[in-house]
């Protein structure tokens, strides 16, 4: 057996070893994108920015910016861009100046610029997930500025900026304040008839060098930009989606005092329930949760009470929050960026077939009603507050 053991290994290794010959030469004639913009520029022509790994960074780490090939460069990526009529014209442009095929496989994020967000994101989508290197679950974000200042930026705790972007992205899949949003999940939306498109927003820090702001929502009708969300009601959507996991949680409690809560997690239910003639929706959502801050006389150890009030100040905030996100895509947006139209349509077919053609303008009116039920589970290691 221990015979037949080390045949079978002399064997693989051979295949292995053979299966990567000529490798080496292959990935030098790629390059490795990291990260992608798009613009849109005069005559409905796309900008592509691409952050690219440098196959010849200095050995020192150095990150200061040079200019290699006339594109940008730091010690591990080189920035390029190109134009074309299309997405993939102007990858087919950059790809031929460079003599190296993009390779996508790679990429942490795409942004897209306001601009063209605003004309149309249908041709870019469809071009992005029809690549056969590109992943459908590559996180894409809006700017309200240009992508290719996203993508161009040099981050101050990370040679290969897309790194610092791809962090910001997971901690906010975690805080609630942007939503993760992939190009799969967009496409989906985007071929729904009722559900409105979301993606995250990121911007260039202008107060501090080398980093992002990455709070908000950008908001779709069909393929087209139609307006923002800010970060309290960006974290509303998400309280109603159940995906705040983390963060914390200002809660004004008595005499103008405030207290902060560390958020443990959440849980949400969205339900359509039939009212009367009409259907109405029930958000109902549980969240728990540590004393982070506090001040006054109140100490949680000695009233129990104090506890079930404080849980109170907690329904009232997240309650607050979601209120705020309905309204605005309600009333001043009238986008269904909760899914409420598919959630009606699987729980009431028959009912859908009378409504669903109207669904634009049946959700702006249609009722909602919001239940939380906020568990605080520690005071923290001191009690009363130390003021």
């Amino acid at each position: 057996m221990k015979k037949f053991t080390a045949i079978f290994m002399i064997i693989l290794t051979l295949f292995s070893t053979t299966g990567c010959k000529g490798t080496k030469t292959e990935i030098e004639n790629l390059a490795v994108v990291m990260a992608t913009g798009y613009d849109q520029l005069p005559g409905n022509k796309y900008l592509l920015t691409v952050q690219v790994l440098n196959p010849q960074k200095s050995s020192s780490g150095a990150s200061g910016k040079e200019k290699v090939g006339g594109s940008q460069s730091t010690a591990d990526v080189i920035i390029y861009s190109d134009t074309g009529a299309s997405p993939a014209e102007a990858i087919a442009h950059l790809s031929t100046r460079i003599g190296k095929n993009l390779f996508f496989a790679h990429s942490k994020y795409t942004v897209i610029g306001k601009g063209l967000a605003e004309a149309g994101l249908a041709t870019l989508i469809d071009s992005l997930l029809r690549g056969y290197v590109t992943r459908p679950d590559i996180p894409i974000l809006v700017t309200k500025g240009n992508a290719t200042d996203i993508v161009s930026s040099i981050t101050s705790d990370d040679t290969i900026p897309a790194n610092t972007v791809y962090r910001l992205i997971r901690q906010q899949s975690i805080m609630g304040y942007a939503p993760v949003q992939t190009r799969m999940n967009f496409a989906n939306k985007l071929s729904s008839k009722t559900s409105a498109p979301i993606a995250g927003v990121i911007n260039v820090n202008k107060n501090i060098y080398g980093t992002f702001e990455m709070e908000g929502t950008a908001v779709f009708k069909n393929d087209k930009l139609i307006g923002f969300l800010n970060k309290n009601q960006t974290r509303g959507v998400q309280w109603i989606n159940g995906k705040v996991k983390g963060g914390n949680l200002l809660v004004p409690s008595q005499n103008n005092k405030i207290i902060s809560f560390e958020i443990l997690g959440s849980s949400s239910k969205v339900e359509a329930i039939k009212k009367n003639d009409s259907v109405m929706m029930l958000i109902s959502i549980k969240e728990k949760s540590n004393i982070r801050e506090m001040t006054g006389k109140l100490d949680p150890m000695e009233d129990e009470k104090i506890m079930d009030e404080f849980s109170k100040f907690q329904n009232e905030t997240i309650q607050k929050e979601v209120k705020e996100a309905l309204f605005v895509a309600q009333k001043e947006l009238k986008a269904d960026i909760f899914d409420f139209g598919e959630i009606v349509h699987k729980t009431y077919p028959n009912e859908w077939d009378k409504i669903g053609e109207n669904w634009q303008n049946i959700f702006p009116l249609i009722e909602v009603k919001i239940m939380v039920d906020s568990s605080l589970e520690r005071p923290g290691t001191i009690s009363k507050p130390v003021k």
